[in-house]
């Protein structure tokens, strides 16, 4: 169906809005069909509903079959490249996760070695006055 034979029995407004056939002021929408992706068009409220109004124009110009391709594979390409990103973002979110743990452990071992040294220095400490103190008895 061409467009001239759906569009003849509609009119426009002030605004440049089309009125469709059934009187409503058309909505400018955006297509994302691969073979008009991101071509906007007029369309009336009841486009595509059952028994609705088959109002329909283009308002973008149609783009040559080359851009359609080209820009159909670099959208495949962002779309790749996106999802790669995710997945990128996501382990390194999971590596610095696993980073800080290792910190933390690695904090707690020092922690947990200094207390240790502390303690064998004060028990050899105390233990090493007592055997001065034996010997001082013994003598």
């Amino acid at each position: 169906m061409s467009t001239r034979s759906m569009t003849s029995a509609y009119r426009r407004c002030e605004v440049g809005q089309p009125i469709c056939h059934c009187g409503n002021q058309c909505h400018l929408t955006t297509s994302w069909t691969d073979n008009n992706l991101e071509r906007r068009f007029w369309g009336c409220a009841n486009y595509g509903v059952r028994r609705g109004c088959a109002f329909f124009e283009w308002y973008d110009p149609q783009v040559c079959e080359r851009s359609k391709t080209v820009i159909c594979g670099l959208l495949k390409r962002l779309r790749k490249e996106e999802e790669e990103n995710r997945k990128l973002k996501k382990e390194v979110g999971a590596a610095l996760k696993a980073q800080r743990f290792l910190r933390a452990s690695v904090l707690g071992s020092w922690i947990f070695l200094i207390v240790l040294l502390g303690m064998l220095a004060l028990e050899w400490k105390d233990s090493g006055s007592s055997k001065n103190e034996k010997l001082a008895l013994t003598f």
